[in-house]
């Protein structure tokens, strides 16, 4: 949920009621007309409720979105939901929300309102739906909303709720301004009538206090009001948003209008060097202090970040702008400059990802969706191709590992028309479209992937670095089930030198322990791992990290929960998500297979919310088919059975987790004949959400049973990192054996041991070694070569 930015003012009543209509309904529908303040009163509800919804509120702008159809990708976008084969993207949305105590703000329905309803009706259609509150110009009408006419501010008397806000807001701009004699009251007056009462009418006109007085600004208003009457056709709403809109554009000089209209034709918001592009102004300063103009005048909205500042545009000021004071010639070069400006912007990034840059490319992708979505059916409309390619290709080489796969659909769709014209970056195209393997389409991108690796090697082409194109055709091959071929076309990726050995060598990591050559593949982990690090990619890292613990996990489980650990900690400093489930459930996995069910428990609820939260049904149904053994292990039969019954109702468990049929005998044996019935009728009436839920909630209560046993601290105040480090020094490992074992620099594994000396009191490794012991961290003394120096 965005902060507010500022206070809401005489909304307190209509607050209380909407909170108690959000509470007490599945959805909630605020309606009136463009400016009376839907989105704020939104927020504001969306803050009094967060209490009650421990999945959180999660609000959508839909604002930056102009085609119906990309409704449900920005709903996926927003939650994270990656959907799986033919899934369809709103069945895998609503699946993903189903059965969680979560809120839904959509907000700026109106345009897309058909799109809106189909997208919120499937949601509220499953069990256990989330809440949903929506804003609109319109009702949804859907069966069981409960409307809410958002109605102007009361303008009558200087005590009035619009005359409040406006003496608020332009205190704002001009500190110290009051009521303070009977010309200021009547005109402030006259402005709030003016201007129906409509916040948003009544913040801007406030705005104009830090330049004029409230009697020049009345006369003034009136004027520009009879000048600018709406057409008769149009609603009386839009003619009245109109004037005050209009009004505020015609105060401003040339030059602000013109880059106010530059700015209108950017979605989602844009960075300072982005509108100097698009304005074709070559003095970046003279647009700077346009826009700094425009924000002051509450007609630009600037949003401060970390580095730069990033500005958008309400979506009623947008759309006035767009049209305004620009014939169809001029609006059309500023898109045709809009968006030639992200496809070059899309290569520039695309060439900044394979390597430390990963985390700012994927930043700025996120960022930029909205735009480069506009941008690419802008141009393919306009049939340009080679800027559309550019686009796709490049949103969508990025966008996958930042779970942006509606990107990788772009690229798909352009296939076609792309080859016809046939563009010299078609190579790219067609490697980004191979990506659909994670979407559920691996044939295709199979066929896709292949193609480009024929087309890069022919004269004239622009094809992605070496490796890239066959390393995603091998990806493709695994997931249509061809692991001979994966392994094939990994091996000829890691031979080659350069960037690609940092996908390469994992990649085939993984190929030769998934087909049973498990000594190869650990022998080449080390320098898979380190080929990663030095191309200093986070997102290849993880990669090599994961499939390093995958080849460990037999022979060596401590080095392969190292290597997780390690992976987790990249995850969580570069935020690389993609990674998140997965590292999750191996490690929970290997650690209840290695006597350390406790240690599990937080790491399966971490992986059920990723896959959940993601819509991996495919994952989802293979983690929670693992948990019945470990609830069985830590003594809760019953929900072990019952959340078996629930989980073999999906084929897929067990193909992927065969056991779960031993397991089932087992437990009937255990629980009898009449408890055992008891717990599969319960567990056939869940779902996969339901299942995945109910597995949640008993190892949250596991969880809470294990903090309540454990009444000491680790011995000495010890991380989990320097107990690890400690016994491989009682079991005599030198620091470069220990650095290469949990996967660290030498450098930081002797950061570890001074503070291992430090917290346990010892000076020397012999010393820690015998304290280990004592302390019961290892259960035998140093190996026979002694602790090395």
């Amino acid at each position: 949920m965005p902060a507010p930015v500022a206070s809401i003012v005489g909304r307190s009543d209509l607050v209380d009621e909407v909170h108690e209509l959000v509470l007490a309904h599945p959805l909630v529908a605020l309606t009136g007309i463009g400016g009376v303040g839907k989105t704020r009163l939104a927020i504001e509800v969306a803050r009094t409720v967060a209490g009650h919804f421990p999945d959180g509120v999660w609000m959508i702008d839909l604002s930056a979105v102009t085609d119906p159809g990309a409704v449900t990708d920005a709903l996926a976008g927003l939650l994270g939901v990656t959907p799986q084969g033919d899934v369809a993207v709103i069945d895998a949305v609503a699946d993903a929300v189903a059965g969680r105590r979560l809120l839904l703000v959509i907000d700026n329905c109106e345009h897309l309102l058909e799109a809106v309803a189909a997208a919120v009706r499937v949601v509220l259609q499953r069990p256990k739906a989330p809440k949903v509150l929506a804003t609109s110009r319109e009702s949804l009408w859907i069966a069981g909303e409960q409307r809410v006419s958002v109605a102007p501010l009361d303008v009558d008397g200087p005590t009035s709720d619009g005359v409040a806000l406006f003496v608020e807001r332009a205190g704002a701009v001009r500190p110290g301004f009051a009521l303070d004699s009977d010309n200021t009251i009547r005109a402030v007056i006259e402005i709030c009538r003016t201007l129906d009462g409509l916040p948003l009418a009544i913040e801007l006109a406030a705005a104009r206090m830090a330049s004029m007085s409230p009697p020049e600004l009345a006369a003034l208003l009136a004027h520009r009001f009879r000048l600018l009457t709406g057409a008769e056709h149009r609603p009386e709403r839009q003619r009245t948003l109109e004037r005050v809109v209009a009004w505020s554009y015609d105060l401003l000089n040339d030059e602000e209008q013109a880059v106010l209209r530059s700015a209108s034709v950017f979605l989602g918001g844009f960075g300072l060097d982005d509108l100097v592009a698009v304005a074709n102004e070559p003095d970046a300063v003279t647009v700077l202090v346009q826009l700094d103009s425009l924000v002051n005048k509450s007609l630009v909205v600037a949003e401060p970040g970390v580095s730069s500042t990033r500005y958008r545009l309400l979506e009623t000021i947008r759309l006035f702008a767009e049209h305004c004071g620009s014939d169809a010639d001029a609006l059309t070069n500023l898109r045709d400059r809009h968006a030639s400006h992200y496809a070059a912007a899309a290569v520039v990034h695309w060439e900044r990802w394979n390597g430390p840059g990963w985390r700012t490319a994927c930043d700025w992708l996120l960022a930029e969706l909205a735009n480069l979505r506009a941008a690419y059916r802008w141009s393919t409309q306009r049939h340009q191709l080679e800027i559309a390619t550019d686009l796709a290709a490049h949103a969508a080489l990025i966008g996958v590992s930042a779970q942006a796969l509606e990107t990788v659909g772009w690229a798909e769709d352009l296939l076609a028309a792309a080859t016809l014209a046939d563009v010299a970056r078609l190579p790219r195209l067609y490697t980004a479209a191979g990506y659909a393997c994670f979407a559920g389409r691996p044939v295709p991108a199979a066929e896709h992937a292949h193609t480009a690796t024929q087309l890069e090697v022919e004269p004239g082409r622009d094809p992605c670095e070496p490796g890239l194109a066959t390393f995603v055709e091998a990806l493709a091959r695994v997931y249509s089930g061809d692991l001979e071929r994966y392994v094939e076309l990994a091996r000829r990726v890691a031979r080659l030198p350069g960037s690609a050995r940092a996908y390469g060598l994992p990649a085939l990591v993984d190929g030769l322990q998934a087909s049973g050559h498990c000594d190869e593949a650990v022998a080449l982990t080390e320098t898979s791992v380190e080929a990663a690090r030095d191309l200093g990619n986070p997102f290849w890292i993880v990669y090599a990290l994961w499939t390093a613990g995958l080849a460990h996990a037999d022979s060596d489980p401590s080095r392969a929960l190292a290597a997780w650990d390690e992976g987790a900690d990249v995850v969580r400093e570069h935020r690389v998500d993609f990674f998140e489930g997965f590292l999750a459930r191996d490690a929970a996995r290997l650690r209840a297979a290695n006597a350390q069910p406790e240690a599990s428990l937080p790491l399966f609820v971490t992986a059920i919310d990723a896959f959940q939260h993601a819509g991996n049904v495919a994952q989802l149904i293979i983690t929670v088919a693992i948990v019945p053994a470990l609830l069985d292990q830590l003594g809760r039969t019953a929900p072990a059975a019952t959340l078996l019954a629930a989980i073999t109702a999906e084929p897929a468990s067990l193909h992927h987790v065969p056991a779960l049929t031993e397991l089932a005998r087992t437990l009937d044996e255990q629980l009898g004949d009449v408890a055992g019935r008891e717990c599969r009728a319960i567990g056939a009436s869940l779902d996969l959400n339901g299942a995945a839920n109910f597995a949640r909630e008993q190892l949250e209560e596991l969880r809470a049973e294990v903090e309540r046993l454990r009444h000491d601290e680790p011995p000495g105040g010890l991380t989990r990192r320097e107990l690890d480090v400690l016994r491989l020094i009682a079991q005599g490992h030198t620091t470069r054996e220990i650095a290469a074992h949990l996967f660290i620099s030498p450098k930081t594994a002797d950061h570890h041991i001074q503070h291992i000396y430090t917290k346990v009191g010892v000076s020397n490794r012999v010393a820690a070694a015998r304290w280990a012991v004592a302390q019961r961290i290892v259960d035998d003394a140093p190996s026979s070569r002694g602790p090395a120096s």
